[in-house]
Formats: structure tokens, C-alpha cells, sequence
């Protein structure tokens, strides 16, 4: 698995993930934690990016990257599949995670920072 984060989606990475160097890239569907999702009925369509400063059990799987360390639980990667690319979509500006098939979210959420 691996993860190609385009020049304009590496910009706002840089920005909202500030000193961190890794992230987690995991369904926001109200099946973990970090989700901002109220209920599972969303599961499969909605990413989110959760930066952190090493694997959290169980979001251990590595998605290969060579600017970040990107994680990923074994749940999460069944969604996450094929040649991955993180992008900006150039008129809304929202991070847009998609595949060789297609889009798989057009506006992928990231936690804040806390990190400065």
C-alpha cells in the first residue's frame, strides 16, 4: 500500500499538521476514536487524517509515503486500497483522497495539530 500526496496537497499538509512528520489515515465513520461521525452508516466514504507522533495500536499498518509516516489500522486498509493519491481539489480546496478506480473522499478532514 502507498500513498502519493500531490505538491498543493503537501502544502496544506504542511500547514495544518505543522511539526509533525506522522499521520494516521483512517475511516471517519464513528468506528474509532478520532471520528467526528455520530453513527457507522457513512463506512467506506469519509477519511480522516489524524496527525501523531508515532502508531497508536491499532493504527499500526504502514502506507507507504516518502515525505510522512502514515498509519493505518487493518480495519481501515479494506477501504484503502490500489494506488492511493492525496490531492487538492482545485476549485473547493479540500483535501480529495482517491484511487485508480475513483474518488474515495472528496473532502478529507484533519484533526488539528496540537503540536506547534
Amino acid at each position: 500500500m502507498e500513498l502519493t500526496i500531490t505538491e498543493p496537497a503537501q502544502q496544506r499538509l504542511i500547514t495544518k499538521l505543522h511539526n509533525d512528520t506522522s499521520f494516521l489515515l483512517i475511516l471517519n465513520d464513528g468506528s474509532n476514536p478520532y471520528s467526528s461521525a455520530e453513527g457507522c452508516c457513512l463506512i467506506g466514504d469519509r477519511f480522516l487524517i489524524v496527525p501523531t507522533n508515532e502508531p497508536i495500536d491499532p493504527f499500526t499498518k504502514r502506507i507507504a509515503n516518502k515525505d510522512y509516516q502514515v498509519y493505518t489500522s487493518d480495519y481501515d486498509a479494506i477501504f484503502l486500497t490500489g494506488k492511493l493519491v492525496l490531492t487538492l481539489h482545485p476549485n473547493s480546496g479540500t483535501l480529495v483522497l482517491k484511487n485508480e478506480s475513483g474518488i474515495l473522499d472528496n473532502n478529507v478532514a484533519i484533526k488539528e495539530s496540537t503540536t506547534n
